[in-house]
Parts: C-alpha cells; structure tokens; sequence
C-alpha cells in the first residue's frame, strides 16, 4: 500500500484505523524525509488527512487521519541503513493501545514494551515475563470499554480480517496487575531480574 499526504508519499505495510478513520496503528517505510512528513501530517491540526492507495491505483483506496495527541515512535530498520523507518502511532486517551509486532521482536518482548512505555498503565513488568502475559492476556476478560477489546489482548482485525503481528490491549491496570500478581504467587514468573 501506498500513503501519501499533500507532500510526501511512503510505503505502508501495516495501517489500521478505527471506526472514525483515526489511525491506530502504522508501520511504513520511505525516505526519512517523507516518514518524517508523513507523522508531521498525523500530528497537524491543519491537514490531518492522509490517501491510502493500493500499489498501481490512481484513485485512493481509503483516506484516514490523525490527531495531535498521537504519540509517534521511529526506529531504523536495521536493513536499510538509516534511510527508511518504521513509525508506530496511537492515540494515548483511547481506551485500547496498540502494538505490532516487528521483525525480531517476538510477540511477548512487543506486549511488555508496549505495556511499559504506555503512559497510562503502572504495571511493573520485566521483559522475561511477556511470553507468559501475552498467553494469560488472551485468555483474560476484561467488562467492555467503548471501542476497546473483549479480552486484555486481542488480535486486531480489519474488516473482519486478522491482521499479522498486529494487536490490541486493553488499558486495564487492575486486571494486569491482577495478572502479575498471580504469575507471581503461582511461580510462573519470578523477580529474578530485579525490581522494578
């Protein structure tokens, strides 16, 4: 897929918005320059609407649209030497956050840096535990938040389809702490690594 704002167009492998076309989640690839367009278009006020168009199409596929409160993370891939990104969005006051799942990065290591970094969650967490939380969270019910998931983590899906490697989390602190507190008191994970 290609998306493309007023200025600068990039390669998206992953992009999923919600049911006001808001993106939630993108990973693209391009020059710097225009990743670094692109999320300066996601966080305008001003042209906040960006054209997703399939590879060959004229015509846009989709148009979606970003906010300020985005918060953006880059990182290089590690292939391409510097000259390409990936750059995941969301919106931090929404109920559910997100994470994709890079190449390299197993699902677990992708929850626990999600859980970590999301400024709305208190969970103490260290990275040995995510293989066991992720398999906890999916089986976890949380009671239903407007538009966030049924269970703690959920697969997303876009148009009934699941999308790889891409995922939802509800912003529950009680219930993952619920979750650590029994991984703990059961021995399925340890503080072996210190606390944190």
């Amino acid at each position: 897929m290609i998306l493309a704002s007023d200025h600068a167009t990039v390669y998206a492998d992953v992009l999923v918005a919600d049911h006001t076309q808001q993106v939630a989640l993108l990973s693209m690839a391009g020059p710097k320059t225009a990743v670094k367009a692109i999320y300066a278009a996601l966080r305008s006020n001003n042209r906040p609407w960006l054209k997703l168009y399939e590879e060959g199409s004229m015509e846009p596929a989709a148009v979606v649209r970003g906010a300020p409160r985005y918060r953006v993370r880059a990182a290089p891939l590690p292939d391409v030497q510097g000259v390409q990104m990936v750059v995941v969005v969301h919106d931090e006051r929404a109920p559910a956050g997100h994470f994709y799942v890079l190449a390299g990065t197993t699902p677990g290591l992708a929850l626990v840096r999600a859980l970590d970094t999301d400024p709305r969650l208190v969970v103490p967490i260290l990275p040995e535990w995510g293989d066991y939380l992720l398999r906890q969270a999916q089986e976890t019910r949380v009671s239903l938040l407007s538009d966030g998931p049924e269970r703690l983590v959920a697969p997303l899906q876009v148009h009934g389809d699941l999308l790889a490697g891409a995922y939802g989390y509800a912003r529950d602190n009680d219930t993952w702490l619920g979750l650590v507190d029994l991984g703990l008191k059961s021995g399925a994970i340890a503080l072996e690594g210190g606390e944190r």
